[in-house]
């Protein structure tokens, strides 16, 4: 009983019951709908499989995945600094206000469609096109964790004659990292279903072209194995946040952790 009680308190107790319910679900589906329509988890993995000892699911979830981190890095560098600017500037955030509500608010198909039109089929457009999409996004979140940073530990720091960068280091950033890493999280989940949509619109390779081919050939294990390739990747760098996120908080106690 003590060892079932152990077990039970576990965190990894539950996060297994959530991916096995994934599964599940999966499986449900798939019983449901016939494995034509809906190819169960084993049908999936081995043509999943198939694709690599093929040698074309890693080149093209490569080519995936550095679109990605492109988006990602130069939404959250040009986030990071205008967020922060707005945040302790109110005229530079009145000035960026109606960019960002146009950001928001904005379909998030066409900017991808237009930067195709303007650029043509090719890889800035793709990449452009997406960290246009996610910047505001960065910028709202950057600005929010700016404005909940505690004045009188700045104004303490002040009294005690600290330099800006040992206040930035010690004070400004602790309590921004968990906005940022939250922040770099949502982000990251946002760039590459964006970065897939962008390729199935309008690229000839990478992991949205795949599934667009498979759609026209009516493989839905292609498609949901070239999903599901891209998903696993997408999972480790989103743990890799996760830890990062965590750690970040951990001063402030378990409520901080994103």
């Amino acid at each position: 009983m003590s060892l079932w009680f152990k077990i039970v308190r576990s965190p990894w107790f539950f996060r297994a019951i959530s991916f096995a319910s994934i599964l599940l679900v999966w499986l449900a589906l798939s019983s449901w709908l016939g494995a034509k329509l809906m190819p169960g988890p084993l049908e999936t993995w081995t043509f999943l499989v198939r694709e690599l000892e093929r040698g074309v699911l890693l080149p093209q979830v490569g080519v995936t995945l550095q679109r990605v981190l492109l988006a990602f890095a130069l939404a959250m560098g040009v986030g990071l600094a205008l967020g922060f600017w707005a945040g302790r500037s109110p005229r530079f955030e009145q000035l960026l206000e109606g960019w960002v509500a146009l950001g928001l608010a904005i379909p998030r198909i066409l900017p991808i469609v237009v930067a195709y039109v303007v650029l043509g089929l090719n890889e800035l457009a793709a990449v452009l096109s997406v960290f246009l999409i996610v910047l505001p996004t960065v910028i709202v979140q950057v600005r929010e964790g700016v404005r909940a940073l505690e004045p009188r530990l700045l104004q303490m720091s002040q009294v005690f004659g600290k330099g800006p960068l040992e206040v930035a280091y010690f004070v400004v950033w602790p309590q921004l990292a968990p906005f940022v890493w939250g922040t770099a999280r949502a982000t990251l989940s946002l760039c590459w279903k964006m970065i897939v949509f962008a390729e199935l619109l309008g690229r000839t390779s990478g992991v949205g072209y795949q599934i667009a081919f498979y759609f026209q050939m009516f493989e839905m294990r292609g498609i949901l194995a070239y999903g599901l390739a891209i998903t696993l990747a997408l999972v480790l760098l989103d743990a890799l946040l996760l830890l990062g996120a965590q750690r970040a908080g951990r001063w402030r106690g378990r409520e901080a952790v994103a």
